[in-house]
C-alpha cells in the first residue's frame, strides 16, 4: 500500500519558514518559477526508484536539491530548483551510501514535503534526480536527532522557523529540526579550517569553540535565535582582539582568519515557534504569527493592532511608505523632521506645534549654522576650521541659542563626533543650553507639551560608571551625593545642567563581549534618573564591527549577498525596546527603516556578490541597484520589526500598570535556593551582573501585576522559574535563553 507524499500549498506559516531556509549561492535557483503541473506520486520499496534517466532528454534546468528543513524521523521538506521538471525521483541513503528509502514525485511547487517510514537517529543523504528528464544527481546531507514523528497539523500550527537573516551558505548552513521548545541545530557547511584555528560559535548568549561544525546542538527556547560563526586562533580571549590592520600588544591581524570572499563571520537570525507564548506558558507572546520576514522588508505596522503608550513614554519610528496617521495609531509618538510631509507646509507646522516631531541628530555646524574657514586644524579638542576664535563667549552662545531651530519637541544632537565638535566641558554650552531651555519652556512647556533636550545621542562615561568597576564600587557610586558624582558636566553647576535627557546608546562592538550590555545600560539609566534626567535608548541594530559579512537577498532572477555588519541578537533588540519604557522614557532606533516595497540597493552604499539564476560563480551586472527616482533599500536586519515587538510587549504588560509600584521579586530556578533581591537603588542589577544571573522586576497597580525575567547570561536550555508576587502568591513557568519573559497577572489571571 502506497503512502502519499506530503505536498501542501496551504501550510502557509510553515512554508514561510521553508522559503527562507533556502541556503546559498546555488546555481540556477528560481524561487518564484511557474507552478509545475502534476499531482503527488507515491513511495516505492527501497532501491526501486529509477535514477537512470536513460533515453530521456536533458532537463532544461535542475533538478537540483537546494535545502532541507522540517526534519522529523518520518518526514522532511525539501526545496529544489527544476525548470520544466515534471517528475523527479528521490532516495535517502545511510552513511554507507546504502539506499534505505526512495520514491518519486510530481512537484506542484518548489517545496516538497516527503514522508517515509520512520528512520532512527543518525546522519543521512537525500538525493534528487530528474525522472521526466535527465539530470545529474543532486545531494544534500541531513540529520535526524530524535525519533519525532511529525504531522501536517503540527506544522500548520506555526512551529516552523522564520529566517530573518542568513549569510553565505558555504560559511554556515543552519538546519533546525526537532519540535517546539526542544530544537536541534546542525551546521552543514564545511569550510576549510586552517591549522592553529578553531570554529567559534555564539548561539544567543552561549559562546563556545570546537574544531568541527555544529552538530546536534540543543536549543530549548521558542524565542528568537542568533548564531554567528568565525574562525579564530585556538584559545583566543575575544574576537575584539582581531584587527585587519594592527599588530600590537592587544590587536592582532592573525587572531582570526576570514572565510571566502574575506567574510569575517557567518550569520543567522530567526524566530522559532511562537516566541515564548503558547498554551503552556503565562508569558506574553513576543513575535506575532503575522510576522513574515521572507519579504526582507520592515513590515510591523502592516499587522500591528492600534495601541497608545502611557503618558510620558515616547517612541520614534521611521515612516517609509506608511503615513504618520497610521503609525500614530500604532503607538509611535514622534516623527523625524526629515520624514515629515513637506509638500504640505501647513501639516508640518501643525505636527511641530503639537510637539510630535524629532530633530534627528543634527551636527553642531548645522544647528549653530557654522561655516568652514580654512583647512582642518585642531587645538585644545576643537577644530579651528569651524571655531577660528575658539569657544563662544556668553553673548555669542546665547545668540546661537536664539537662532537655533526649536520647532521639534525632541532635540537630540550629534556633538561629540566629527570635525565641528566642541568639548562639552567648555563654558559656552552652559549659556547655550540655558537659553535654549528657556525657549523650549516658552514654546512647549507652558502648554504642558513634553519636550526633551539631549546634548548628544551617546555619552562618554567615566570608567567608574560601569558595573565592571566592581560590585561594591558600583553600589557606592549610586549612594554618592550629586555633587560628588563623576559626571560633572551634568551635575549641579555643570555645563550641561540645562539639558533634561541623557541617551544610552547601544553601539555594540565585538559580539562575544556583549552579554553584559543590557545590565550595563540599565545601571547607567538608573544613574541618569538619580541625576534628575530622563533616560532613553538609542539603538543601532548591528554590531559596529567588521562590515564585511554577507546577508542573502532572494530575487526572482537570482541571489545577492550584500556585505554588512553582524546583526544584533534579536533578543537584545527586543529587550532594549521593552526596557527603554520601564527604566527610561524614550526609544529611538538609528538607521531603522520604515516600509519599502522596493528592494533596490544604492550602489554608493552597497557591495556584494550577485549570482543570477544558472550561475555557479559571482557575476557582474547586479540588476537591482537603485534607479533614478527610486527608493533606496537599506537591506534587512529585522531590527525595526524587533524593536516594535519590544514596545508592544511593554504595552501588553507593564503598560497596563503604568505608574504603579515597582518591586524586584524573590525567585528561584530549578527548585534551588530562593534568591532574595535588594530593593535599594540599582543593587539588584549590580548583583545580577556580578553573579551572572537573571533578575525579576514587577509593577503593580489596581490588582494587576506585570513582571519580567531576564538573564542575559543564560544558556539555551529549559529551566523552571518560581516567582513570589507582591501579594505572596507563587507563580511558576519555563524560561530558556537570554530573551525577555514578561507576564501580566491579576483580575483572574
Amino acid at each position: 500500500m502506497r503512502k502519499p507524499v506530503l505536498v501542501s500549498l496551504t501550510l502557509s506559516l510553515f512554508i514561510v519558514g521553508i522559503l527562507l531556509s533556502i541556503r546559498g549561492a546555488y546555481p540556477a535557483l528560481e524561487i518564484f518559477k511557474k507552478m509545475m503541473s502534476g499531482k503527488g506520486g507515491g513511495l516505492h520499496p527501497a532501491g526501486e526508484a529509477d535514477f537512470s534517466g536513460s533515453g530521456m532528454p536533458p532537463c532544461k534546468g535542475g533538478s537540483e536539491l537546494l535545502a532541507i528543513s522540517g526534519i522529523s524521523s518520518n518526514a522532511l521538506t525539501a526545496v529544489f530548483f527544476g525548470e520544466d521538471v515534471y517528475e523527479l525521483s528521490w532516495k535517502i541513503m545511510d552513511s554507507a551510501s546504502k539506499i534505505i528509502r526512495s520514491g518519486d514525485i510530481k512537484p506542484t511547487a518548489n517545496e516538497l514535503g516527503i514522508s517515509f517510514d520512520a528512520l532512527p537517529v543518525g546522519k543521512y543523504v537525500l538525493a534528487f534526480k530528474g525522472k521526466s528528464c535527465a539530470s545529474a544527481e543532486s545531494k544534500k546531507t541531513f540529520a535526524i536527532s530524535e525519533n519525532i514523528v511529525s504531522s501536517p497539523g503540527a506544522r500548520s500550527a506555526g512551529s516552523g522557523r522564520k529566517i530573518i537573516t542568513q549569510g553565505f551558505p558555504d560559511h554556515m548552513d543552519i538546519s533546525v529540526s526537532g519540535r517546539p521548545g526542544d530544537w536541534v541545530i546542525d551546521d552543514f557547511a564545511q569550510p576549510f579550517l586552517e591549522k592553529g584555528y578553531e570554529f567559534r560559535y555564539m548561539v544567543n548568549a552561549h559562546l563556545f569553540t570546537q574544531n568541527v561544525p555544529l552538530t546536534n546542538y540543543r536549543f530549548q527556547s521558542n524565542g528568537p535565535l542568533r548564531i554567528w560563526k568565525m574562525k579564530t586562533k585556538i584559545g583566543l580571549e575575544s574576537v575584539n582582539k582581531w584587527s585587519d590592520r594592527e599588530n600590537n600588544y592587544y590587536y592582532s591581524t592573525t587572531a582570526g582568519v576570514p572565510f571566502s570572499y574575506n567574510s569575517s563571520a557567518a550569520i543567522h537570525t530567526s524566530v522559532l515557534g511562537n516566541a515564548q507564548a503558547g498554551p503552556r506558558t503565562s508569558f506574553a507572546q513576543i513575535v506575532p504569527q503575522e510576522y513574515n520576514p521572507r519579504y526582507q522588508g520592515t513590515q510591523w505596522a502592516d499587522f500591528a493592532p492600534d495601541m497608545k503608550l502611557p503618558t510620558g513614554n515616547f517612541w520614534v519610528a521611521s515612516l517609509g511608505e506608511w503615513s504618520i496617521d497610521l503609525l500614530r495609531r500604532k503607538g509611535v509618538t514622534h516623527f523625524s523632521h526629515f520624514q515629515l510631509p513637506w509638500k504640505n507646509p501647513g501639516e508640518v507646522a501643525r505636527l511641530k506645534d503639537a510637539g510630535q516631531t524629532y530633530n534627528d541628530v543634527p551636527r553642531i555646524e548645522h544647528f549653530m549654522h557654522l561655516s568652514e574657514q580654512g583647512p582642518d586644524k585642531w587645538q585644545d579638542g576643537y577644530n579651528l576650521k569651524y571655531w577660528p576664535n575658539g569657544p563662544l563667549n556668553e553673548n555669542e552662545a546665547i545668540k546661537k541659542a536664539n537662532e537655533a531651530d526649536i520647532s521639534d519637541a525632541i532635540w537630540i544632537t550629534e556633538t561629540l563626533e566629527g570635525n565641528s565638535t566642541m568639548p562639552q566641558d567648555k563654558d559656552m554650552w552652559r549659556h547655550f543650553y540655558r537659553r535654549l531651555r528657556e525657549r523650549y519652556e516658552e514654546r512647549f512647556g507652558k502648554r504642558n507639551i513634553p519636550y526633551l533636550i539631549c546634548h548628544n545621542y551617546f555619552q562618554f562615561w567615566p570608567g567608574s560608571v560601569s558595573l565592571s568597576s566592581g560590585r561594591q564600587a558600583s553600589k557606592n557610586l549610586m549612594r554618592l551625593p550629586l555633587s560628588e558624582l563623576p559626571t560633572k558636566n551634568f551635575t549641579p553647576g555643570g555645563t550641561l545642567q540645562s539639558t533634561n535627557l541623557i541617551m544610552e546608546a547601544v553601539y555594540l562592538n565585538a559580539p562575544d563581549i556583549q552579554n553584559e550590555a543590557v545590565y550595563q545600560s540599565l545601571f547607567r539609566m538608573e544613574l541618569i534618573k538619580k541625576m534628575g534626567y530622563k533616560a532613553g535608548v538609542f539603538l543601532f541594530g548591528v554590531h559596529e564591527w567588521f562590515p564585511n559579512n554577507f546577508y542573502q537577498y532572494n530575487y526572482e532572477d537570482g541571489k545577492y549577498f550584500n556585505r554588512d555588519k553582524i546583526p544584533l541578537d534579536p533578543n537584545t533588540i527586543i529587550a532594549y525596546a521593552f526596557l527603554s519604557q520601564i527604566y527610561g522614557n524614550l526609544y529611538v532606533e538609528w538607521g531603522g527603516s520604515g516600509k519599502n516595497s522596493g528592494r533596490d540597493f544604492d550602489l554608493q552604499w552597497s557591495s556584494g556578490l550577485w549570482y543570477p539564476n544558472g550561475a555557479s560563480k559571482p557575476q557582474e551586472g547586479f540588476p537591482h541597484y537603485l534607479k533614478p527616482g527610486g527608493k533606496h533599500y537599506n537591506g534587512y536586519t529585522g531590527s525595526p520589526d524587533l524593536s516594535y515587538f519590544g514596545i508592544k510587549l511593554f504595552n501588553d504588560t507593564f503598560g497596563k500598570v503604568h505608574g504603579g509600584q515597582k518591586k524586584y521579586l524573590k525567585f528561584r530556578i530549578d527548585g534551588g535556593k530562593w534568591l532574595q533581591p535588594s530593593q535599594d537603588l540599582a543593587d539588584e542589577i549590580v548583583d545580577a551582573f556580578h553573579d551572572q544571573r537573571g533578575f525579576v522586576l514587577s509593577q503593580t497597580k489596581d490588582s494587576k501585576t506585570a513582571w519580567f525575567y531576564i538573564n542575559s547570561f543564560a544558556d539555551n536550555l529549559k529551566h523552571r522559574i518560581e516567582v513570589e508576587l507582591p501579594d505572596g502568591r507563587i507563580v511558576g513557568d519555563i524560561v530558556a535563553a537570554n530573551g525577555i519573559h514578561a507576564a501580566l497577572v491579576g483580575d483572574g489571571n
